[in-house]
């Protein structure tokens, strides 16, 4: 599946709702890094990288396939935010991580990652909410921090080498049926 292919798809689960610059950085190339190689984050620091990393596997969890982390969306995360996203996208974003340590604080913890998961769900399930509100009123602006996330999560993974080889079960010769009645068809193919 190419780059194309897959942000097709994900805006379809997302609804049409992705940023432009989600798209261009998608469509650009923008990718986790180089296997291997140490990240090191440039606008995710302070411990958000770690954040974001936990926010993902959240999102997408590891089952019997990798999840979020394996597929290292924070640095998918944090390289878009640093090469793609305008400053008041990058700013906006880093206000929804605060945002989400506000949340966890009201919660009498240190940290959302200090949380247990029962906790950190209940709160992610609590901005899915307030997205999917801001979303049915169409109100104007920019989208929800959850929905910017979810987003970065959704196409850092299924872009990945993981999210495509590991979770995406890609048939390239489409399925096959080895008995279909020519009526169904209407006339033969070549």
């Amino acid at each position: 599946m190419d780059r194309r292919t897959a942000l097709q798809r994900i805006a379809v689960l997302m609804g049409g709702a992705i940023s432009a610059s989600t798209a261009a950085g998608v469509l650009g190339g923008c990718s986790a890094g180089e296997e291997g190689a140490v990240f090191k984050a440039r606008t995710l620091t302070q411990g958000r990288d770690e954040l974001v990393a936990t926010l993902s596997e959240l999102i997408i969890p590891e089952t019997d396939t990798p999840g979020a982390r394996a597929a290292r969306v924070h640095e998918f995360a944090d390289n878009m935010l640093t090469d793609w996203y305008d400053e008041a996208e990058t700013e906006e974003f880093l206000a929804g991580l605060e945002d989400v340590q506000q949340r966890a604080y009201e919660q009498g913890a240190a940290s959302f990652i200090d949380l247990d998961s029962e906790q950190q769900t209940k709160i992610l399930i609590q901005m899915e909410q307030e997205a999917e509100l801001w979303q049915e009123n169409g109100e104007p602006g920019t989208a929800p921090f959850f929905q910017t996330m979810k987003s970065l999560t959704l196409f850092g993974y299924y872009t990945s080498e993981v999210g495509a080889t590991q979770e995406l079960r890609v048939n390239p010769m489409g399925v096959y049926k080895p008995d279909i009645p020519f009526s169904e068809i209407g006339r033969a193919w070549a």
